[in-house]
């Protein structure tokens, strides 16, 4: 797995399948979505695009599920090709939703598909999202899938879910929302 910064463009110069998220936990949903960019095994590498820890402040998130050691680890086990740590400051969160898509999915990226949760935010002040990425797709030649949430016990798995399991002293549901 080659980790990059997400500043340059990407090595590899044919197209790529990229899966957005913050994957603060790589919990069921995160592993689900991730092995479907990753089980193809054709010319597209796949391309998992994150946010740094230094990012946390930005994202209104500053309880780590994992270590970002441990992250990478899940990415590599995962079969991630790249890994782009993308870090969030003054300068790119101000970044329009139109030129994310534009300079970093498409130009630096190279996606010719792009695989996200139903709840994608992205862009300045997250107003970036599903359906602007579809409005989108004949401009960047860029295909959107979107892939449902996994459920545990009737609702969905989430990041916050988990950390309130967790604070519950619930080891139980945290772990099996955690578990692929």
């Amino acid at each position: 797995m080659i980790v990059t910064d997400g500043l340059s463009e990407i090595e590899y110069k044919g197209r790529t399948r990229v899966v957005i998220g913050k994957f603060d936990g790589i919990h069921a949903g995160h592993q689900k979505l991730i092995r479907t960019v990753t089980e193809h095994k054709d010319l597209l590498k796949s391309v998992v695009f994150t946010f740094t820890f230094a990012s946390e402040v930005y994202l209104n998130n500053v309880n780590r599920i994992l270590s970002e050691d441990e992250r990478r680890k899940k990415f590599e086990e995962l079969g991630t090709d790249y890994l782009v740590e993308y870090e969030l400051n003054d300068s790119t969160a101000r970044m329009e939703p139109e030129e994310f898509a534009r300079v970093l999915l498409r130009d630096r990226l190279h996606a010719a598909e792009v695989y996200c949760g139903p709840d994608l935010s992205f862009g300045y002040k997250g107003r970036g999202n599903v359906e602007l990425l579809r409005s989108m797709e004949e401009e960047l030649g860029i295909k959107v899938i979107v892939i449902d949430k996994v459920k545990y016990m009737g609702e969905d798995i989430s990041s916050t879910r988990i950390r309130e399991a967790i604070k519950k002293g619930n080891m139980t549901d945290a772990e099996n929302m955690l578990r692929g």
